[in-house]
C-alpha cells in the first residue's frame, strides 16, 4: 500500500528516469539508422566562417533560398528546416518563398512557446486565431489539449508558411528533471492537431492516403505501426554516437552551392550525396540552437532530437511502455517474493540473498528486455515495492515469530555447540525435529563416588564443586561439535552425529573422551592445593541407531535422544569399575576410528536385554 501510493504521487518517475538513461547507455539500439537521414549542421566552424563571410546570426534567407534550389536540383526527397522563420526579410521573403513552392518538399519549423500575461494584451504581436498547418488525425490517445491563452504559436512569416509544404513543431517537454525522453507527434488545439518536426518530415515518405491514427500504445499510420508510450509520445531510440546520422558542416555544403565563392580544392559535396535524401538543417553551434539535455548528452542540438523521431517512424521501431495496470501486477509479483524470502527462509542473511538476488534478475531483464525487444519494463516501483516489502517483512518477523526464535536459539545454546544450533535452526527449529532416526555416537560420563563424596561436604561445596565440572565437561562437548541432551545428577548424556559429522562422530566423540579425561586431571590438581576432594570418572561410548529430536506432547515435551543405542552406553559406563579404566567403547564405535586412535581390546561381554556379546575396548 506504501507503494501504491509513492507511486501515484509520483515520486519514483525520478528513479525511473534515471534507470531509463541507464538502459540507453548499456542497451544502445542494435539496428544502424536509415541511411536516408542526413543533416546539414552548422557547427562551430560553419558558424564562424558563414558569419564572417555573411554577417552575423541570422544569415540572410538568400542563403537558405539557394540552399533549398541546390537540394531540390540534387534530388533530395525532402528538406526539413529546425529553423523558425520569424519576423520579416523584405529583400529575401518573396525569393525564398518561391524557391520554397518550386522545391514542393520543404518543412519549416514552428513552436508552441509557453507566455506570460503581458503578451496576451501585446498589440503589436497579437496571438493567432488560429495557426496554419493543421492535420488531420484519428485521436484514439486523448491528446492533452494546449490553451490559446497559455501558448502562443511562434511562426513563421506567413508569406514562407503558406509556401512551405508542411510546418512541424518543435516543442517538446522535458521530465521534471530536465531531460529530454519522450517526445510529442502531434499537438492538439481547439482549432485542430499540429504534427512535431519529425512527424511532418516522415509524411512524404509513408504514403499512406488515409490520416495517421494515434490509439493507445501505437501509432497507426496506413501500413505502418509505431509503438508510442502514454499520452501519445513517443520514446525514440537515443543514439550515444554522435556520427549516427552523417553529419555535414555547412561551411561544406555553401562549397557545394557557391564553388566561385570558395577556394580552390575547398573540401564540398557533390549532388548525389542529397539524391533521395531526408536532409535536416539545423545548429549544433554554442548559442545558435536550443540546447536539450536528453539520456544521450546533457547538450543535444534538437535537430538531433526531431531525426531520432524519423529514425523511428521510417523503421516504425520505438521504444514500448506496458500498460499501466503492468506496474501494479509487477509490484504484486516482486512484493510476493519478498513476503516468500523473508518467511520461506528461517535465516535473514539467506533471505536477503533471495531478495538480493531478484533485484539483480529483475535488472538484467530490465536491460535485456530494452535492448532485445525495445519495451521499457518498469523498474523503480517494482524494485521499490520488493525492497519496502522485504524491510517491513523483516521487521514483523522480528518483533514476532523472531522474537521467538530468539529465545529457541538462546535456548538452545546452552545444549549445543553454534554450529550445530544454525544447523537445527536453518532447518525449521527444534520444532520441526520429530523423531528422526539416524546412526550416532553416545556419551554417558558419571562420577565415581559422587554420593559418599557429598556426605562429606556441604551442600554449597558440593554444588561449587559439581557446577565448575560440569562446565567444564560442557565446553569440551562443545568444542568438539557434540551436544549435551541432559545431566543426570553427577552424570552427563552426550552425543555427536545427529546433525551433522556423518563420516566423524565416533572419533569426535572419543577424542571429547581423551580431552575430558585431561581436564578432569587439571581440576584435580586445582583441587588438591585448595584441599578439595579429588573426582574420577568413567565414560561409556556406543555406536548405533537412534531416535533423537523433539519427543512427547502436549504440556510436556523434550528434546533429547533415546533407544538401545543409548542404553548399551550407559551399561558401558559402569563397566568401568569391573575393568578398572576410564573409558569403555563398544565394538561398534571401535570400528568407526579409523587410523590414529590406539584401543585395546578387553574383552567380549553380555549386554543385559542383547542376546550377541559386545567386544568392548578401552583407550591407550
Amino acid at each position: 500500500m506504501a507503494c501504491e501510493a509513492v507511486l501515484w504521487a509520483g515520486w519514483f518517475e525520478f528513479l525511473e528516469n534515471r534507470s531509463f538513461d541507464l538502459r540507453v547507455e548499456l542497451a544502445p539500439p542494435r539496428q544502424p539508422p536509415p541511411p536516408e537521414i542526413v543533416i546539414i549542421d552548422i557547427d562551430n566552424p560553419s558558424f564562424a566562417a558563414l558569419s564572417q563571410a555573411i554577417g552575423r546570426w541570422p544569415w540572410t534567407r538568400l542563403l537558405w533560398s539557394d540552399l533549398v534550389k541546390y537540394l531540390h536540383a540534387a534530388g533530395a526527397r525532402a528538406v526539413v528546416f529546425d529553423v523558425v522563420f520569424a519576423g520579416r526579410e523584405p529583400d529575401a521573403d518573396a525569393e525564398f518563398a518561391q524557391r520554397l513552392q518550386e522545391a514542393g518538399n520543404v518543412t519549416l519549423a514552428f513552436a508552441f512557446v509557453e507566455y506570460e500575461a503581458e503578451f496576451r494584451t501585446d498589440v503589436a504581436n497579437p496571438v493567432p486565431a488560429s495557426v496554419p498547418g493543421a492535420v488531420a488525425l484519428e485521436d484514439g490517445a486523448g491528446l492533452p489539449l494546449l490553451s490559446p491563452e497559455l501558448h502562443k504559436p511562434d511562426l513563421p512569416v506567413e508569406t514562407l508558411a503558406t509556401a512551405a509544404r508542411r510546418l512541424g513543431c518543435i516543442t517538446v517537454h522535458p521530465d521534471p528533471d530536465g531531460v529530454v525522453r519522450r517526445v510529442p507527434l502531434f499537438f492538439r488545439r481547439p482549432e485542430g492537431y499540429y504534427p512535431s518536426l519529425g512527424v511532418a518530415a516522415a509524411a512524404g515518405a509513408m504514403s499512406a492516403e488515409e490520416p495517421p491514427r494515434l490509439a493507445p500504445g501505437a501509432l497507426q499510420w496506413g501500413a505502418a505501426r509505431v509503438p508510442i508510450a502514454r499520452d501519445g509520445l513517443l520514446v525514440p531510440h537515443w543514439r550515444r554516437d554522435v556520427t549516427a546520422y552523417p553529419r555535414l558542416p555547412m561551411w561544406k555544403v555553401a562549397c557545394s552551392v557557391f564553388p566561385d565563392v570558395c577556394a580552390e580544392g575547398a573540401p564540398s559535396y557533390k549532388p548525389e550525396d542529397f539524391r533521395g535524401k531526408i536532409v535536416f538543417i539545423g545548429a549544433s553551434a554554442l548559442g545558435a540552437f536550443d540546447v536539450m539535455a536528453t539520456p544521450v548528452d546533457p547538450v543535444t542540438p534538437g535537430v538531433l532530437v526531431h531525426a531520432a523521431v524519423l529514425e523511428s517512424l521510417l523503421q516504425q521501431r520505438a521504444i514500448a511502455q506496458p500498460p499501466e495496470y503492468a506496474v501494479h501486477l509487477l509490484m504484486a509479483l516482486l512484493t510476493g517474493v519478498a513476503v516468500a524470502a523473508v518467511w520461506g527462509f528461517r535465516s535473514v542473511r539467506r533471505s536477503a540473498l533471495v531478495v538480493l538476488g531478484a533485484v539483480l534478475f529483475y535488472g538484467v531483464a530490465a536491460v535485456e528486455v530494452f535492448g532485445r525487444w525495445e519495451l521499457w519494463l518498469p523498474v523503480a516501483a517494482p524494485l521499490g515495492a520488493l525492497v519496502v516489502s522485504f524491510v517491513g517483512q523483516s521487521l514483523t518477523r522480528y518483533v514476532t515469530t523472531g522474537r521467538e526464535l530468539r529465545q529457541t536459539r538462546q535456548t538452545l545454546l546452552r545444549y549445543m555447540p553454534p554450529e550445530v544450533v544454525d544447523h537445527i535452526m536453518a532447518r525449521g527449529g527444534p520444532d520441526q525435529l520429530r523423531g528422526e532416526r539416524g546412526i550416532i555416537t553416545v556419551m554417558f560420563s558419571d562420577i565415581r563416588n559422587f554420593t559418599k563424596m557429598s556426605e562429606k561436604r556441604t551442600p554449597t561445596e558440593v554444588v561449587e564443586i559439581l557446577n565448575h565440572y560440569l562446565d567444564a565437561m560442557t565446553e569440551i562437548v562443545f568444542t568438539h561439535h557434540g551436544v549435551v541432551d541432559k545431566f543426570i545428577g553427577d552424570g552427563m548424556l552426550c552425543y555427536w552425529g545427529a546433525f551433522g559429522q556423518a563420516d566423524s562422530h565416533a572419533r569426535l566423540a572419543v577424542t571429547a573422551s581423551a580431552a575430558m579425561l585431561a581436564k578432569l586431571e587439571e581440576l584435580n590438581q586445582n583441587w588438591r592445593r585448595e584441599g578439595l576432594p579429588e573426582l574420577g570418572i568413567g565414560i561409556g561410548l556406543n555406536t548405533g541407531e537412534a531416535l533423537f529430536g523433539n519427543l512427547g506432547s502436549g504440556r510436556k515435551m523434550e528434546f533429547t535422544v533415546l533407544g538401545d543405542t543409548v542404553n548399551v552406553a550407559s551399561r558401558l559406563e559402569t563397566m568401568t569399575k569391573e575393568f578398572g579404566t576410564k573409558v569403555v567403547l563398544s565394538e561398534t564405535t571401535q570400528a568407526e576410528l579409523g587410523d590414529g586412535i590406539r584401543t585395546r581390546f578387553l574383552a567380549e561381554v553380555a549386554i543385559r536385554g542383547r542376546e550377541q556379546k559386545m567386544k568392548v575396548y578401552t583407550l591407550e
